[in-house]
């Protein structure tokens, strides 16, 4: 085979201005595109996107390229996904390090097609007089790449010179660094770049496409009996090959006069043919429908190619490839030619700003309406600095999620507090654990309210404050104690009046009147303070205040002071007296991991839903005073007891009351009827712009409900049953997708439920009274 020099195959002659310039004199400018996350894009939106670039190539004018490079490479996380000195941050470190990762890079170059061939190497003065026909060119691309940066699907960056000679150098090295120190390159029916050996398959003829192609496919591993999962058509090629590959796609503009005089001299042809051959007869039928679809719709002509360039270490690796991307292409219906003889025309050619010179027989005709169904609109995850630590659903790589400050930057979501919905065995808990102690690692101050002991270890390895409820020995509060009467706002008193309804009526309903009259009472019993500042507020002192006391004339008519005593007395001096007229506060402030367990007192009646409140106003306490702390508190299967009745208000006192000062609350059930079944349903509802929701591939009955109380999407609807074991989906306002749940065996530790896990974790820890250790032994084990 004939050896070229670099000078004369290089189809670049310089990289200045923020612009490549071809040997030929044609002049392309590039744009480095983001692009939605894989599985995030419905079929409502792969539409829209579709018909956005069919805009685009319409607003272009003609003699104009469009080459869009998507590049994936393989790698492994080397750097810290973590950071901190706390055990479990460090395991995430030592977890993920070298772990297997794909990147994806997407980069759009639009060329003006010299057309004159002038050779600017020896004619400068045609170089210089052909660039000033370049300015007119560029704004009309500034114009077209607008209807880009004014959708949310993408962020659209123009390239600089520099960034330009880092993807040539990334192109023709094969390699994620941009090497622009060219290595030997050959193509002997293979290509080989330095050490790597590549294949490239095309594209370039109707002939290898299925009869019929559809914007979307049906994905068989992510759909259900109810549900049908849509991914774009070309995916499988695309996100879907796990293996170093670009995609090159490049679409002609050229004048559709010309382009249909030429199909127009196909037809003919086929058709005279046609009676030799059904293939022909086929080809024919193919381009009769084609311009017969042009010309009743008025669309575009184009020419366009694309083709896959795969490479690897070894020939065993590629060998694997090729055969992954032979599946995928089967599996989409399309016969790929595999380039043999004209593999350093198409390589060398398909270059960022050097598609002009892809020769003829490799391009295929097409329209404008149709061609991006064949372009790839999707990424790989891409996670925030900060955030929660999850994994990419396709591959398995670390990625972090930001719901705390993103969201409400991007307009999202105008509440942090989340919804978590996980039924028995899907891994609630253990979700829980793993959001509470990433936050606890990031600096936040975490309190959790629960049944079960869920959470114990974590809160013994952090160090933190655990209550258990002992009915011999009961928590003691008092939530009517002021150091300043300033503290006694309006949302106090909101607060003081559920909490007394509750003790008065239970569940029964209670009259508008009762509930003024009590407000009246609280008001009056403030206001006693500035005159008789030796008084201790408490439980006792207001049931006192209110026996002595009224607050309007024919007060018996609408206020039943004797049920009111009758209910009330066990919490002024009978068996609960303890609860409420502490003279001790519980003081939390500087305690960042507070656990309040409930286990004790679930089936109680009244005690589980009034010590569920008093926690929480503790709490509320705890986080007026420290505003500019992020706070997160958690409260798992313990809402349904303060959700009934009068409690509905006091929900709506918790939201409100945390947003104000930094916070969020995340309520955790295992069913979503427990929540719509309850008064309090429509207000926590309303109020949480975050839902996040385990498996529910065994609760298909509850897709409707999702739809109408939720607002779920059938997009968010086929991406939620597509869920399995260890995923979850998560939907922040309107976007949604599913993550995985992957941890190192020190964080599987420390959330695992498992009896038999426990047990020996707990026998090791009362040995050693150190859960560090206990968990590291475990984990050796």
């Amino acid at each position: 085979m004939k050896n070229d020099t670099l000078n004369t195959v290089f189809p670049i002659y310089a990289v200045e201005n923020d612009l490549i310039v071809s040997k030929k004199g044609d002049i392309s400018v590039g744009y480095k595109l983001k692009l939605p996350q894989i599985y995030s894009l419905d079929m409502a939106a792969i539409e829209r996107i579709n018909q956005l670039f069919d805009k685009i190539i319409r607003s272009l004018p003609e003699d104009t390229i469009i080459q869009k490079q998507d590049y994936f490479f393989v790698d492994t996380v080397k750097e810290a996904i973590a950071k901190g000195e706390h055990m479990l941050s460090r395991s995430d470190n030592k977890f993920f390090y070298e772990k297997p990762t794909l990147s994806h890079e997407c980069y759009l170059f639009i060329t003006k097609d010299s057309k004159k061939k002038m050779s600017i190497t020896s004619s400068p003065k045609q170089y210089e007089k052909y660039m000033e026909e370049v300015d007119t060119f560029l704004k009309t691309v500034t114009t077209s790449i607008s209807f880009l940066i004014k959708e949310e699907f993408f962020e659209v960056e123009k390239m600089k010179t520099d960034c330009m000679l880092e993807v040539i150098g990334k192109y023709f090295s094969l390699s994620p660094k941009g090497n622009q120190a060219l290595q030997d390159i050959f193509f002997d029916k293979k290509l080989q770049v330095g050490n790597k050996v590549g294949e490239m398959y095309a594209i370039t003829s109707y002939d290898q496409l299925p009869l019929t192609i559809e914007t979307t496919k049906k994905n068989i591993d992510f759909s259900t009996q109810k549900t049908n999962f849509q991914i774009p058509f070309i995916q499988p090629v695309c996100l879907g090959l796990e293996c170093n590959h670009i995609y090159n796609q490049v679409i002609y503009i050229s004048s559709s006069d010309s382009i249909f005089s030429k199909l127009k001299t196909k037809l003919n042809q086929f058709k005279s043919l046609a009676i030799l051959s059904k293939e022909n007869e086929v080809t024919y039928d193919q381009i009769d429908e084609l311009v017969s679809t042009v010309i009743e719709k008025e669309l575009k002509f184009v020419n366009q190619h694309f083709n896959i360039i795969l490479w690897d270490t070894s020939e065993e690796k590629l060998e694997n490839h090729k055969n992954q991307l032979e599946n995928s292409f089967k599996e989409l219906g399309i016969t790929p030619y595999q380039i043999k003889y004209a593999l350093k025309d198409l390589y060398i050619n398909n270059a960022p700003g050097a598609s002009v010179y892809i020769p003829e027989n490799y391009k295929f005709i097409g329209i404008s309406e149709q061609t991006p169904v064949f372009l790839n609109f999707e990424s790989y995850y891409e996670g925030n600095t900060n955030g929660i630590l999850l994994t990419d659903r396709k591959n398995g790589a670390p990625v972090r999620l930001d719901l705390w400050n993103e969201p409400l930057k991007r307009g999202l979501i105008v509440n942090r507090n989340r919804l978590i919905f996980g039924p028995s065995g899907t891994g609630k808990s253990f979700l829980i654990n793993h959001i509470a102690s990433q936050y606890y690692e990031q600096g936040h101050h975490i309190v959790m309210i629960d049944i079960g002991n869920s959470y114990k270890k974590l809160c013994q390895l952090v160090n933190g404050q655990y209550f258990a409820y002992d009915l011999d020995m009961p928590l003691q509060f008092n939530p009517f104690y002021f150091q300043s009467l300033s503290e006694i706002d309006n949302e106090k008193k909101v607060f003081l009046t559920s909490l007394i309804l509750f003790l008065w009526k239970g569940d029964d309903p209670h009259m508008r009147e009762e509930k003024q009259i009590i407000g009246l009472y609280l008001d009056a019993y403030y206001e006693s303070f500035e005159s008789d500042k030796d008084k201790f507020p408490c439980m006792s002192s207001f049931y006192e205040f209110v026996d002595q006391h009224s607050v309007m004339d024919n007060e018996e008519k609408y206020f039943d002071k004797t049920s009111f005593q009758l209910s009330l007395r066990d919490f002024h001096d009978g068996k609960y007296s303890q609860i409420l007229n502490s003279k001790d506060q519980i003081d939390l402030v500087q305690e960042r991991f507070i656990v309040f367990e409930m286990d004790n007192i679930k089936d109680h009646p009244v005690l589980f839903p009034l010590v569920t409140m008093l926690c929480i106003d503790v709490v509320m306490g705890k986080i007026r005073k420290i505003p500019e702390i992020k706070k997160s508190i958690f409260i798992d299967e313990c809402w349904k007891p303060i959700s009934k009745g009068e409690m509905a208000q006091f929900i709506k006192y918790l939201y409100k009351t945390v947003r104000k000062f930094y916070g969020e609350v995340a309520i955790a059930t295992q069913d979503v009827e427990d929540i719509l079944d309850t008064p309090a349903g429509p207000a926590m509802i309303n109020n949480t712009d975050t839902m996040i929701l385990l498996s529910h591939k065994k609760k298909m009955a509850t897709k409707d409900k999702f739809a109408q109380y939720l607002s779920f999407s059938e997009s968010d609807l086929e991406k939620l049953f597509s869920t399995d074991k260890r995923e979850v989906f998560i939907k922040v306002g309107s976007v949604s997708n599913v993550y995985k749940v992957t941890v190192s065996p020190e964080r599987y530790a420390c959330y695992s439920s498992n009896a038999d896990e426990n047990k020996f974790i707990y026998d090791v820890y009362n040995k050693k009274k150190n859960m560090q250790l206990a968990l590291r032994e475990f984990v050796e084990k």
